[in-house]
């Protein structure tokens, strides 16, 4: 990452320069993952580039901004199609732009973003005692500062469910979980059915929807 860093602080120091209209022939653009999801210390991200890249550009840099507006790192486009950044879990989380940052021979660039946050895990088993199921979630979240999985207190979790395979989900009972990340939900329930539950996104750490169990 040191090494994409200086390359784009040397990039930097190149005087940009502003192309007249007649000379946008084509443009050079970036996709990323809209949606990242941070489960380990490092993970891979990638970067697309389209057709016009390779048409108009020759090399094109996108700078990774954190959201208070530092180089996290930078996407290069060479030639390739596609360019594979390591990914840190302590560039922590939030929206981070992906912003265009120069082309060498002035081919207009877009720039996107990507929300990125600490992945989720849910498991749950139930019980029946006559018509009353009880339901119960246990829930984790990545902790960069343990680079492990630990439990998710105050989870907002909503158990859901459904009579047949096909039938849309209900909501029945929503929750908070413990500091130990376990919640458990009960629902009256005459027939059997399915029932999972699912926890809410917040700004750092994305929610899950759990396995079903049918009671």
């Amino acid at each position: 990452m040191l090494t994409r860093l200086a390359a784009l602080a040397a990039v930097s120091l190149v005087p940009l320069a502003v192309a007249a209209p007649a000379q946008a022939a084509g443009s050079c653009s970036i996709s990323v993952p809209s949606k990242v999801s941070v489960s380990s210390p490092t993970r891979d991200l990638t970067a697309t580039f389209s057709a016009g890249c390779s048409k108009y550009a020759v090399d094109a840099w996108w700078g990774v901004m954190t959201p208070a507006g530092e180089y996290a790192d930078m996407f290069h486009f060479d030639g390739a199609r596609t360019d594979t950044i390591k990914w840190y879990d302590v560039n922590r989380t939030g929206t981070f732009r992906v912003q265009a940052h120069e082309a060498y021979d002035l081919v207009p660039q877009s720039s996107t973003s990507m929300s990125v946050r600490f992945a989720s895990r849910t498991a749950v088993t139930s019980t029946r005692s006559g018509s009353t199921v009880a339901v119960t979630a246990t829930t984790s979240r990545y902790a960069w500062s343990a680079s492990a999985f630990r439990p998710w207190a105050g989870a907002k979790a909503t158990l859901e469910s459904r009579k047949c395979s096909t039938c849309a989900w209900t909501p029945v009972k929503t929750g908070t979980t413990s500091t130990k990340g376990v919640v458990t939900l009960t629902a009256y329930a005459s027939t059997a059915r399915s029932w999972r539950v699912v926890t809410a996104d917040t700004p750092s750490t994305w929610g899950k929807v759990s396995s079903t169990t049918t009671r």
